[in-house]
């Protein structure tokens, strides 16, 4: 199979020769930018290295790199405004567009961490007066449509595009304030409301703008909202269901009417208790199958939800990758697998997250490499 068939099969619950592998292909599956250099290295392959995220510190990995991968997937991503709105205070802190101040962490660790927060204190009028970053700036999709195209017509790979900038409840929470903005679920559901509401409008405007672009050209939209932690949903499912989900219906809802695209989301930890309900809103696609939280192993995934929802992920990036062996990281491979029985389709295979500069580059290519050596027997 060619890799487009091969994850879109995948992605609707068909027999595929063998499972879709991704690196690379979203914001959530790419590489930090030290275990991107290592990755060149050991491949022996020059190439540019181009941010993606200053807060994650990932990349936009190359052609040249992906090519010698054993990867399904090219990724598109919409650009950064041509006038930054970005703000730096010093030379460890910046305000994005949205008006919130991160900060890195201490020297040396290249995660910026949000310590600011410009609607800490706002009041409803506050809100309304609030108008956000300017989504519709031509400039962040020049070009978008030919390279689309491009990929969809003079290429095998699976298109998989993605404004980066994705999440509503995350989005939400970094305006506000983690504990201001659960407070507010509970306390101030007006207010809470009227946040989501703010920020779904944005969100939905800015995807209007790139699928004008690209939608007709791509298979997979990536959008993201980090719903749980390593033990379960950050916030009861009967809240997010009354609070949340609404504004998740209608933000998939606006993007269905631009795209024929499978929708894929990422939404870390444990969110176990929440896949009925993206079922229910017209999520394809769960990311990242994060295997290490409560109930997310490969096998109790598949015995509940075989069939109606696929996953994208499962191979551990929290002990596994960074310290196991190439063949742990191997036998990881062929038991994912196993358990989630990939070659009957839902599954694409990759690391957890995105692979963070404690992977070595020979762990990387095993899980690559094993994963696309399992192929279905004729």
């Amino acid at each position: 199979m060619k890799p487009r068939e091969r994850v879109l099969r995948a992605l609707t619950h068909r027999e595929v020769d063998r499972v879709p592998v991704d690196l690379g292909g979203t914001q959530n599956s790419t590489m930090c930018v030290g275990a991107y250099e290592n990755l060149k290295r050991f491949l022996g392959v020059a190439a540019a290295t181009r941010e993606l995220s200053r807060v994650f510190a990932t990349v936009i990995m190359d052609e040249a790199v992906l090519c010698r991968l054993p990867v399904d997937t090219r990724p598109i991503f919409a650009r950064p405004p041509a006038v930054s709105a970005t703000r730096w205070l010093d030379e460890r802190t910046f305000v994005d567009e949205w008006g919130v101040t991160f900060r890195r962490a201490e020297a040396g660790v290249p995660y910026y961490d949000p310590v600011g927060h410009p609607l800490a204190e706002a009041t409803l009028a506050d809100l309304d007066r609030y108008v956000g970053p300017d989504v519709e700036d031509p400039s962040r999709y020049a070009g978008l449509r030919d390279l689309a195209r491009d990929l969809h017509e003079n290429s095998d790979y699976a298109v998989c595009a993605s404004t980066a900038d994705t999440t509503i409840f995350d989005k939400a929470w970094m305006l506000r304030g983690m504990a201001q903005f659960l407070s507010d679920l509970l306390l101030d559901p007006q207010f809470a409301l009227a946040l989501l509401e703010k920020v779904t409008d944005i969100q939905s405007r800015r995807q209007v703008a790139f699928l004008r672009e690209v939608g007709p050209y791509i298979d997979v939209l990536v959008i993201s909202d980090d719903m749980g932690t390593q033990r379960g949903p950050i916030i009861r499912p009967e809240l997010y269901r009354q609070m949340v989900k609404p504004f998740h219906r209608r933000y998939i809802a606006t993007i269905r009417q631009h795209t024929g695209a499978k929708i894929h989301n990422h939404a870390c930890g444990s969110i176990f208790d929440l896949v009925e309900d993206y079922i229910e809103i017209g999520v394809d696609v769960l990311n990242p199958m994060q295997v290490a939280a409560n109930k997310m192993s490969a096998a109790n995934l598949y015995a509940h939800f075989r069939g109606r929802m696929a996953f994208w992920g499962g191979i551990d990036s929290q002990r596994l990758l960074p310290r196991g062996t190439p063949d742990e990281v191997r036998q990881a491979v062929r038991e994912t697998l196993a358990a989630m029985h990939s070659l009957e389709g839902g599954h694409v295979l990759a690391a957890v997250h995105n692979v963070q500069d404690d992977v070595p580059p020979e762990n990387v290519w095993a899980m690559l490499e094993e994963a696309s050596n399992v192929e279905r027997q004729a």
